[in-house]
């Protein structure tokens, strides 16, 4: 033991993981012997989203459950000791889609931006940066930049890398905002989605562009330009899924597409409904989606009485199709 670095040995006590089994975690690989043959087990598996037509599959790297509960601790433990900037609204405490939107409500112009490959551009080398602000000695950052990667990149995946994604881009929210303030615009970040917004005299959108592209570049990051929309107050203002006009609330197109289901399932039943949809799932798993989808609108607009209406129809539904009371 005296051989180990008293920080790793700290880490280990302090996660509650036997050393070995710590750096067996940060080597990537499970390994064991059977029969005097060397075998090698990957601690990852892929998962593929698939997002519908016109969007490409997401493919994320999942770990096992182990390395699961040993991220989940790091995170815990280390990773929620250290502050995000105040730009950042995904994977925070109390952040979501809706504080996301909220300050774009009512602007004349809005911008959106779009990081191409986030996840995938944060190597090890940006994790180690973020795990140096924890202050071991360099053998135990080391260690915790390898538990946190895969192959040298942060898996889209793992508990640990939403929040190790918005400590990385924590200089560059705040540059990026301190410079918006002090023009009065608008700057929020959810995960890749940057959104800029304000008045028509001082958004200027090729300036910012220029901009962020630039301090992306620095960083190792890129900007996805067929992804950079500049949306004027005539048109629909979307951030995030939701339309900020005149108050955050969903688009006209999924109040109808919810509408249109919810009459279907009532005229047809849920069942049959499915059937002359074609759709491949099952009755309850397609109504707790459709009550997901309301409960998600009264979140965003809690004052739309049709979908109070809505909740109240589906949750019916729900207790036909589920026997439920």
């Amino acid at each position: 033991m005296n051989d180990i670095d008293n920080d790793i040995i700290r880490i280990s006590e302090e996660l509650d993981v036997p050393l070995k089994k710590l750096y067996m975690l940060s080597n990537n690989r499970i390994r064991y012997h059977k029969r005097n043959q060397k075998k090698c087990y990957s601690n990852y598996r892929k998962v593929i989203i698939h997002r519908g037509r016109g969007h490409k599959n997401r493919v994320l790297k999942v770990p096992n459950e182990y390395l699961k509960l040993v991220q989940r601790r790091i995170l815990e433990r280390y990773l929620y000791t250290l502050s995000v900037s105040e730009y950042a609204t995904a994977y925070c405490k109390n952040s979501s889609l809706l504080k996301n939107a909220e300050p774009h409500i009512g602007q004349q112009r809005v911008l959106k931006l779009d990081v191409s490959g986030f996840f995938d551009s944060i190597d090890f080398g940006k994790v180690y940066g973020v795990m140096c602000e924890l202050g071991f000695s360099k053998p135990a950052t080391t260690l915790l930049t390898n538990i946190c990667t895969h192959n040298s990149i942060l898996p889209q995946g793992a508990p640990t890398s939403p929040q190790i994604s918005n400590l990385v881009m924590k200089r560059f929210d705040e540059r990026i905002g301190k410079w918006c303030g002090e023009r009065g615009i608008n700057y929020t970040r959810y995960c890749d989605d940057m959104t800029f917004s304000g008045r028509k005299a001082e958004l200027n959108a090729k300036e910012i562009t220029q901009l962020v592209s630039r301090a992306l570049r620095k960083m190792g990051f890129k900007l996805n330009m067929k992804k950079t929309t500049l949306i004027g107050s005539s048109q629909r203002q979307q951030v995030t899924g939701i339309v900020v006009n005149e108050k955050a609330q969903i688009s006209s197109k999924q109040h109808r597409e919810i509408r249109q289901e919810i009459y279907y399932c009532e005229k047809y039943g849920v069942s049959q409904s499915l059937f002359f949809k074609g759709a491949d799932i099952t009755p309850d798993k397609y109504i707790n989606s459709l009550l997901g989808r309301i409960s998600f609108a009264l979140q965003i607009d809690p004052a739309d009485v049709k979908m109070h209406e809505y909740f109240k129809v589906v949750k019916k539904l729900k207790s036909e199709v589920c026997g439920e009371k």
